[in-house]
């Protein structure tokens, strides 16, 4: 996998500057956006184009992360989009999936397996947690 260019967002500031930091020092990616929250991230579309995947928390404020990715895939269907959820009690994987969603990453577990979600998507394929709700 070389390098891409990637969308963080996220409305928790010091989650959003630690998961920036990670994608660029350690796994040598470029962040070419970010949003606090889905109305911003909505009105970013030049960075949008540009994105190879889009890191996207679902519990946010002004637009809640399901009704963005719906949005954003009307536009722009073949962007990869994995879910980032501090909550994995809430995550249904049908629901998920039929929003448009490649994969998802828990919070408590972002650095163990971002890498492996990233990859397994860039490539076309699903990432979702073993534990994950089915429905």
């Amino acid at each position: 996998m070389g390098k891409l260019k990637i969308i963080v967002v996220d409305d928790n500031q010091t989650f959003l500057e630690g998961i920036i930091f990670y994608l660029e020092n350690v796994l040598s990616h470029e962040v070419v956006g970010y949003a606090y929250n889905g109305k911003e991230f909505l009105n970013r579309w030049s960075e949008i184009v540009i994105a190879d995947v889009v890191l996207m928390d679902i519990q946010m404020p002004v637009i809640n992360g399901i009704e963005v990715i719906k949005r954003l895939l009307w536009h722009f269907q073949e962007h990869k989009v994995i879910a980032v959820t501090g909550f994995p009690e809430t995550v249904v994987l049908r629901d998920y999936i039929s929003a448009g969603f490649r994969g998802c990453v828990f919070k408590n577990r972002i650095f163990e397996d971002l890498s492996t979600a990233l990859d397994k998507v860039v490539k076309g394929r699903y990432f979702f947690p073993g534990n994950i709700k089915i429905k």
